[in-house]
């Protein structure tokens, strides 16, 4: 509106000023008013949504939320009744309400939305036009040869297989340590590349008879055990009295020495793969072992305490030295094995007819220190 035609001299100039800057500073102050009432609004609505509790018809922390906003949206707005019910959308997309927020920007899931709407510039997602302007790039890929590949060389380095504080005084006179072959002819490979497949060989030096004179040298000159290796073949002709021919060995050594303080019958299983047969210790090729029993027999329980004690040191020492099934029970066997005359008395499988002759002489040598360790350590 203009204020063409008035004529404003003297008082009622003044006044009229007056009037006008008063009318002036009364529109600035309004403003700053309602300003300060729309953030005043703004924050207790934010307040309210942090500390009111759950309304008992929301029964989730997104309805509630939901519920809460439907709530002040109505009572503002009651025009857009936007309401609530359990077990509807709570979003309020299928209400004529959510159509008019819809069409006013403000999505009912999202409160900021309505702060966006009040202050524009917090809806404003802008790109920097550095970034937006940049070329773009890429990294060369990262290969790897096999120069540049750590490859450990440790194969399941273990303990030491001699120990100088397990040696003790040699005496020829009382030997402690008695090996007998019931099988004496068992044989191994002379090598991975041998294939006459001999499973059975009078040359004791590819058979059973090789991994007795490994163990008896270990124990007599790293140890000073004493050591009787009787290397009688007991295993021509009748295959199944074997066991009873050993047996006939075996009492005359114990009627001439009494007892000795361990007593092996020294055999090799009978397995095609060796897969299973093998570990590496040290970096070498080892065959394993395991112990056969017979639990009817009478001294079963001192023999086994026995086992368990030569186990436990090979766990110790030696972990994978013994086969997965360490000890193979029979109930009776052939005359109990032979293992009914002392308590003492073991039968011991070295690898099987799958293994070379150098991987089961590796094991005599590491039987020997556990040997050692059972007779000469301390218990």
């Amino acid at each position: 509106m203009g204020y063409r035609g008035i004529s404003f001299r003297g008082k009622n100039k003044i006044r009229l000023s007056g009037k006008m800057n008063f009318f002036k500073n009364s529109i600035k102050k309004s403003g700053n008013v309602r300003m300060f009432f729309c953030v005043f609004t703004l924050l207790i609505i934010f307040l309210l949504g942090v500390i009111l509790p759950k309304s008992a018809n929301a029964d989730s922390g997104e309805n509630y939320r939901n519920y809460f906003y439907n709530r002040v949206i109505n009572n503002v707005l009651s025009v857009m009744k936007a309401s609530y019910v359990k077990g509807q959308d709570t979003n309020g997309e299928n209400t004529k309400g959510s159509v008019v927020l819809s069409f006013l920007g403000i999505d009912i899931s999202n409160p900021i939305s309505i702060v966006i709407k009040e202050i524009a510039y917090l809806d404003k997602n802008e790109v920097s036009t550095d970034v937006k302007n940049s070329n773009t790039f890429s990294l060369n890929s990262f290969n790897l040869d096999d120069k540049q590949v750590n490859k450990s060389k440790v194969t399941n380095v273990v303990s030491k297989l001699y120990d100088s504080t397990l040696k003790g005084t040699l005496n020829k006179a009382k030997p402690r340590v008695l090996i007998y072959h019931s099988h004496t002819s068992e044989a191994y490979l002379t090598s991975d590349t041998d294939t006459t497949k001999d499973t059975e060989s009078l040359d004791q030096s590819r058979s059973v008879v090789a991994v007795g004179d490994v163990i008896t040298e270990n124990l007599e000159k790293n140890y000073g055990i004493s050591v009787i290796h009787d290397k009688n073949v007991n295993d021509t002709g009748d295959y199944r009295n074997a066991y009873k021919k050993s047996g006939v060995t075996l009492d005359k050594y114990l009627k001439l020495y009494e007892k000795f303080d361990l007593i092996i019958d020294l055999h090799r299983d009978s397995i095609d793969n060796k897969k299973t047969l093998i570990t590496k210790l040290n970096g070498e090729d080892v065959a394993r072992f395991m112990f056969v029993v017979t639990d009817k027999n009478p001294r079963y329980a001192q023999q086994k305490k026995l086992i368990d004690s030569m186990m436990s040191i090979s766990n110790r020492l030696y972990p994978g030295l013994i086969r997965d099934e360490a000890i193979w029970v029979y109930h009776w066997g052939m005359g109990f094995y032979n293992q009914d005359r002392s308590n003492n008395a073991l039968l011991i499988e070295v690898g099987a007819n799958s293994n070379n002759i150098q991987e089961v002489k590796n094991t005599g040598k590491y039987l020997s220190r556990i040997i050692a360790e059972q007779l000469n350590g301390k218990k």
